[in-house]
């Protein structure tokens, strides 16, 4: 079972006599993707590290440990303290005879390794000195302390010039790191703009097409102020869902792109909002200012358009979310591991990539020229843009049947009733012209009715059969189209068996999944080549959040779906990660390139 190889071991002396303070050092180097437990534990099932260390004529003091990490594990659902990577324990050396052998020093670390899913046999490993030192081992020289002390002083400087060599490699990979990163940003920047291109956001691209169509015979300035707004909307709203996956890793927890869709209460909200957008566009009520409000806005810079220009934007994002375009996927997978400041810079530059089109078109506004002027087509062209809205809504429920079937249909068919019902209402109750406090006080009580209605009758009703409708999907060992469910424990099987595995991480509200489904992995083709090469084909789901799914994702270093790796001869170690964008033969390419 102990697949992690043995971590690797250095210790020294340091330098001058033993016996004025002197002390051992050991140098113990993790692999990656794999830790140890820390010389304290968090559970009596955890075996704690622990270090014995023994030579002649030399008498050792309390260990003394690095300061252990704290970290989550979702298979044990427990903090746990860990050492990762490279650590140091020192050995103080409190006596030494007069005959000693410092080079027979012998210091055996016992382990336990384990990585986000298995933790694995306790284990050992034993070093001596003269495996790090030139010379044989010695034992009973004769006044050997000064010939053991130079010696010490020997290896400190050898240690010495390895720590200069290992700074300037450090240094030169720090460099590559600055370089890899900015590619990445612009891979972010690039991902923010192709998020344009994608199906979720086209509701509201008609949105702001509208808008800039009814603003063209206004300025230049007027025009590069709502740009400015969208912006700032798009950024909002990024450094708002940054600041969400900020907080859920500072709790121990798990965050990836498009994870909102996993929740019921946001599909909810959209729903409403994209109902009431439609409805608004079909002239059943009218958001409206009081007159007097009006001038003064309208002498102050019409903000009530800066505000409509700043919700779009904030709107573009939550809607784009589900769709991880490509480049953007790799690159909020490095993100949602780095530091806070570092996953806000990558934010940013998906915003501004996003944000871009329509920047461009507010700084040049001669583009617009070739719209029509406006006229009584657009009252037609609102109607066929709140289609466009109700067409976004059935997507949504489309995703709603995936999770929670007909019934969890049903329910959300109750939500967009009540969204248009209270719609009407409002254009009854409060249409433009009369008390505007009629119109605060419609909205809020349509807000209150609908929060009422999903928390205390819908939600926990609908919770409960999409739980049950999951739970009995990862039962199934096969889906539906004859793909193996994915699990740690399947993995291991296939890794036996030396089988080659095409692992799809994807979920039921994921078009570009969808699209690269129907384009490749569902086709005659796709299917023949992995039966030819003998693969064994397994699907993550992750349309609902399980701990399985978040560790495959960070292990293949991606924050969101879809996600595709192959694992060569089962083995995980050598994981291959594909783009998000898929070809068969790119696919079949590096399978067969695995196995030379």
């Amino acid at each position: 079972m102990n697949s992690m190889p043995p971590p690797e071991m250095q210790m020294q002396y340091s330098a001058g006599a033993l016996k004025d303070s002197g002390k051992l050092t050991v140098w113990v180097t993790i692999p990656e993707k794999w830790h140890v437990n820390a010389n304290e534990v968090t559970d009596e099932f955890l075996k704690p590290s622990s270090i014995e260390v023994k030579a002649e004529g030399i008498e050792f003091g309390d260990v003394v440990w690095p300061k252990p990490i704290k970290e989550y594990n979702e298979a044990l659902e427990l903090e746990i303290l860990t050492f990762r990577g490279e650590f140091k324990i020192e050995i103080p050396v409190k006596a030494v005879a007069d005959k000693y052998d410092s080079l027979g020093t012998e210091a055996t670390f016992h382990y336990q390794a384990c990585d986000n899913s298995i933790c694995l046999a306790p284990a050992s490993k034993t070093i001596s000195l003269s495996e790090n030192a030139a010379g044989a081992k010695s034992s009973n020289v004769n006044s050997s302390a000064k010939k053991n002390d130079s010696e010490n002083e020997v290896a400190a400087n050898k240690r010495g010039n390895e720590n200069l060599e290992a700074n300037a490699t450090e240094a030169a990979e720090n460099s590559a790191a600055s370089a890899g990163i900015i590619a990445l940003l612009f891979f972010a920047f690039l991902g923010g703009i192709i998020l344009n291109l994608m199906p979720c956001v086209l509701p509201v691209l008609s949105l702001k097409l509208f808008s800039l169509i009814k603003q063209a015979g206004e300025s230049r300035g007027r025009l590069l102020a709502l740009g400015g707004a969208t912006t700032a909307g798009i950024l909002a709203s990024f450094w708002v869902l940054a600041a969400v996956v900020a907080a859920v890793k500072a709790g121990g927890g798990s965050a990836g792109w498009g994870m909102q869709f996993q929740s019921a209460g946001f599909i909810a909200f959209m729903v409403v909002i994209l109902t009431a957008f439609a409805m608004s566009f079909f002239g059943v009520f009218e958001v409206w200012l009081p007159w007097g409000a009006t001038t003064k806005m309208d002498a102050a810079g019409h903000k009530s358009g800066f505000a409509g220009a700043f919700f779009t934007g904030a709107l573009l994002v939550l809607l784009s979310t589900p769709c991880s375009a490509p480049f953007l996927g790799t690159a909020m997978g490095f993100a949602f591991a780095q530091t806070t400041p570092v996953l806000f810079l990558f934010f940013t530059a998906a915003g501004i990539g996003l944000a871009l089109p329509y920047m461009l078109v507010s700084a040049f506004p001669k583009i617009l020229k070739v719209f029509p002027k406006p006229g009584p087509w657009m009252v037609k062209l609102q109607k066929v843009l709140g289609v466009l809205l109700l067409a976004s809504v059935a997507w949504l429920l489309w995703i709603v049947n995936e999770q929670a079937g007909t019934a969890g249909v049903g329910m959300f068919a109750i939500v967009v009733v009540a969204s248009i019902a209270c719609s009407i209402l409002l254009g009854k109750f409060a249409p433009p012209g009369v008390a505007f406090k009629r119109e605060v006080a419609g909205f809020g009580l349509s807000v209150i009715v609908i929060a009422a209605l999903w928390f205390a009758v819908i939600s926990p009703r609908y919770e409960s059969a999409a739980s049950e409708k999951f739970n009995a999907r990862m039962q199934e060992q096969m889906t539906a189209d004859g793909w193996y469910r994915y699990s740690p424990a399947l993995i291991e099987e296939f890794a036996k068996a030396k089988r080659t595995i095409f692992i799809d991480a994807t979920a039921d509200w994921c078009l570009t999944c969808k699209t690269n489904e129907a384009a490749v992995l569902n086709r005659d083709e796709f299917r023949r080549a992995m039966d030819s090469l003998n693969v064994a084909l397994v699907k993550a789901d992750w349309t609902r959040e399980t701990p399985e799914v978040n560790a495959l994702l960070r292990s293949m270093g991606k924050s969101g779906v879809p996600a595709y790796a192959i694992y060569p001869a089962g083995d995980a170690s050598k994981q291959i990660v594909l783009p998000e964008l898929l070809t068969t033969a790119a696919i079949v390419e590096n399978i067969v390139g695995s196995r030379k």
